[in-house]
């Protein structure tokens, strides 16, 4: 009977661990997103700030350097941590990460927020973990369901986050359905923590009246393939231009000339006033669902961001990568004279999905975020960019699924 009541009690403590954990990454990302909200306005009232770029990255690459240099891996520390534990996760990755994405976006960088988000989720995880002194195998769901929570809470998708988080880290071995659980009860628990706190969530137009067709399937195909062969682009694009320039060392100065180069297209295309391709650029994934956007929006995107990352700014892939499938499948609806919210739709959740290797996430995002009509050409479109976009993955610590 004792040997019960003490099992009880340990299973109740663990399971309120992932409440815990919920309500820590519904308020981490509700004050990120508050704050980032605040700085895009000052960023867009104050335009010249943005010719200050150089110096403020390199000032938050130098905190990094002096404060936590592990924790620039960013993501791929905590699925290190998860397929091999060897070291703590620093909770001061929370401030770092989340102060260096303020200043990214204050100072015009071309990078998203929700990857920012799902590190200090994962960070919150690590240090639950540690404090209930948990096993291995218990700090791994940890830390799948912190970064699914931080993810979920986020994109406001919490169904998403919850299969994020264990997609996105793959154990290499079968999933229990408890695990599944667990993430989930992370992820709900944060996302009604943020809507609590009145968090600023993106919203985009729903699809309805979608009816089935046999020309959309063939455009879902087409799509697909287009969208994924970009995300494969895209991730080799960043691998290979880190590689090459790692080895020149110099990381500080690798990092100030890159931001002149950012700030020299900044220059070229005019928008330190319009401000088309700095920052998050949710107005223009928000046009690209409703009316046709013309195609230098996601080849400029694509190559200020990959910019961006190589030259060591922080920040997150989740939003470019959404800017660039939305602003792709809009403007490829010109070409066959269809609504545009349909093919930008799928670019939304395609590329994101065939770059970070998370198809079932990015499906349910989809759902989520678009509606159930979707669906059906979403599941095409997903596995065809899946296999266009081949083995390649953002998360470099990522173990792929045999599949790819």
């Amino acid at each position: 009977m004792a040997a019960d009541i003490t099992n009880d009690s340990r299973n109740l403590k663990y399971y309120f661990s992932f409440i815990v954990l919920g309500v820590l990454t519904g308020i981490s990302s509700s004050v990120f997103l508050h704050l980032l909200k605040l700085v895009t306005t000052i960023r867009f009232k104050y335009s010249y700030l943005i010719y200050f770029l150089p110096i403020a990255m390199v000032a938050v690459n130098f905190c990094y350097k002096k404060w936590s240099p592990i924790s620039e891996k960013g993501n791929n520390l905590i699925i290190d941590e998860v397929h091999h534990p060897k070291r703590d996760i620093p909770l001061v990755m929370i401030p770092l990460i989340l102060f260096s994405t303020l200043v990214s976006h204050l100072f015009g960088a071309s990078v998203g927020r929700e990857g920012s988000a799902v590190q200090m989720g994962g960070a919150i995880g690590n240090y639950l973990a540690k404090l209930f002194k948990y096993s291995k195998r218990k700090r791994a769901v940890l830390l799948m369901a912190g970064c699914g929570a931080g993810f979920g809470t986020a994109i406001g998708a919490p169904f998403a986050g919850a299969i994020f988080g264990i997609e996105a880290i793959y154990l290499n071995a079968r999933i229990k359905i408890s695990t599944f659980l667990e993430c989930l009860i992370a992820s709900y628990i944060g996302f009604y923590t943020t809507h609590l706190l009145y968090t600023p969530h993106s919203v985009y137009i729903r699809i309805t009246q979608l009816e089935f067709s046999w020309k959309l399937v063939f455009y879902a195909l087409i799509a697909g393939a287009g969208f994924g062969l970009v995300a494969r682009l895209f991730v080799l694009s960043v691998e290979k231009s880190k590689d090459r320039i790692k080895s020149l060392g110099r990381p500080l100065l690798i990092t100030f000339l890159g931001c002149l180069i950012l700030l020299f297209f900044y220059y070229v295309l005019n928008d330190f006033y319009k401000q088309r391709y700095t920052g998050l650029g949710i107005e223009v994934i928000q046009q690209a669902l409703t009316e046709i956007v013309s195609i230098k929006d996601f080849i400029l995107k694509f190559i200020l961001t990959v910019i961006s990352l190589v030259s060591g700014i922080k920040g997150g892939e989740f939003t470019p990568l959404v800017y660039i499938g939305t602003t792709m499948g809009s403007w490829m609806s010109s070409i066959v004279s269809i609504n545009p919210n349909f093919l930008a739709a799928l670019g939304f959740c395609v590329v994101f999905g065939s770059a970070s290797n998370t198809p079932l996430a990015c499906i349910a995002m989809g759902a989520e975020i678009f509606g159930h009509e979707l669906l059906p050409y979403l599941f095409i479109a997903m596995v065809i960019g899946q296999i266009a976009s081949g083995k390649e993955t953002i998360y470099s610590a990522q173990i792929v699924k045999k599949f790819k």
